[in-house]
């Protein structure tokens, strides 16, 4: 199959960068919106925030193939502010509590972001205390950022309600490697997107498939974002994209994950949330293109792909995955070889996928 595509880094660096905890995805779908604008066709903005684009058959009779990824990451939320100027806060999603001490944090307020620190007992008194080897509750944490008082803190901004993230950089690590926050699920909607740009900048053109690509927002908390959207575009198929476990460490048992090593090609998952004859359909086209690819077992839940299931009339999903080391912390590592491998393989399918279309409706793989 011959089509070029470079990976466009920048991009992926502005997604990552662009803060969006669950429930506050707008700076992040912002970017979304702002690059795809230019290779398709704007479809939707909807209530819980989700942002959607089109390419393809303008066909009344088309079949629509939703390729989908989260934009919303974990992070945390002003819960109390107490009369000494601290602020306590609750989680937004599955965020670690160990990682969260000596880290600094961006609140974002009415005023604008807002640095601060949750800072912890110095070790010097840990060490003759009962609790040095216990691990602090989130409860027990407070954020600083600088107010003698709480009537200091409300003029800085801030906010019960407020969204907070955990401060990084993204930064590569070797020849191929990123590291940062939020990796969890915005490499998935960076996969989306270029899918789409890959599809306008080689001009390919779809006999049958009209491709929406969606930001889904909430994933963390909910999956609202992918049932909206679901239920918005009721496509006869859906990919969706998310990270899995990378188990080429000593922290992740590949016998009960899968063996999964990052640089070596995007996941093809297989379980009961994803329709067996599709997923071999994209292996099977990976093993005629020869694009790299792995390939692991899943159990039912944990992605959106349940969420688009169950919320379609009648879809038939598959859900690749990029694989994720240190996943739900502020220094999650994905490789860019993985995402490349994606969103080439991605490609290779939906114009195979065209060419074998048998009726107005589906496929001889529905």
């Amino acid at each position: 199959m011959n089509f070029k595509y470079t990976l466009n880094q920048d991009f992926l660096k502005a997604l990552l960068e662009a803060k969006s905890p669950s429930g506050y995805e707008k700076n992040a779908t912002d970017v979304f919106w702002g690059y795809l604008m230019k290779y398709a066709q704007y479809e939707f903005k909807d209530s819980i925030g989700n942002v959607a684009f089109s390419y393809g058959s303008d066909a009344k009779d088309s079949i629509e193939v939703m390729l989908s990824g989260h934009v919303d990451e974990i992070g945390l939320q002003v819960q109390n502010i107490d009369d000494k100027g601290f602020i306590h806060f609750i989680k937004d999603g599955g965020i670690d509590a160990k990682v969260l001490l000596g880290s600094t944090v961006t609140i974002l307020t009415k005023n604008g972001e807002l640095k601060g620190v949750i800072g912890k007992q110095p070790i010097h008194i840990e060490w003759n205390g009962e609790n040095k080897d216990k691990a602090t509750k989130i409860t027990d944490m407070k954020i600083d950022v600088g107010a003698e008082n709480k009537e200091e803190v409300f003029e800085m901004g801030v906010r019960i309600g407020d969204p907070i993230t955990i401060d990084d950089i993204p930064l590569m690590l070797g020849k191929n490697r990123i590291v940062g926050r939020g990796l969890d699920d915005k490499v998935g909607v960076f996969v989306t997107a270029e899918v789409i740009r890959t599809l306008r900048e080689n001009d390919i053109h779809f006999k049958h498939l009209k491709v929406f690509g969606v930001a889904c927002t909430q994933e963390e908390v909910s999956g609202s974002g992918a049932v909206s959207a679901a239920k918005l575009i009721n496509p006869n198929f859906s990919i969706d994209y998310d990270v899995t476990f990378a188990t080429d460490d000593e922290y992740v048992n590949p016998n009960e994950w899968g063996d999964i090593k990052l640089g070596k090609g995007g996941g093809i998952a297989f379980g009961p949330d994803c329709n067996p004859k599709l997923s071999n359909f994209i292996r099977e086209t990976c093993e005629k293109e020869n694009i790299p690819h792995q390939e692991f077992s899943v159990r039912s839940g944990g992605t959106n792909t349940v969420h688009i299931k169950k919320s379609s009339l009648d879809t038939t999903t598959a859900l690749l995955s990029i694989p994720n080391r240190n996943m739900h912390t502020q220094v999650e590592v994905c490789d860019l070889r993985d995402l490349e491998s994606l969103v080439i393989m991605t490609v290779a399918t939906l114009v195979r996928l065209d060419e074998e279309i048998i009726d107005e409706k589906g496929t001889k793989y529905k």
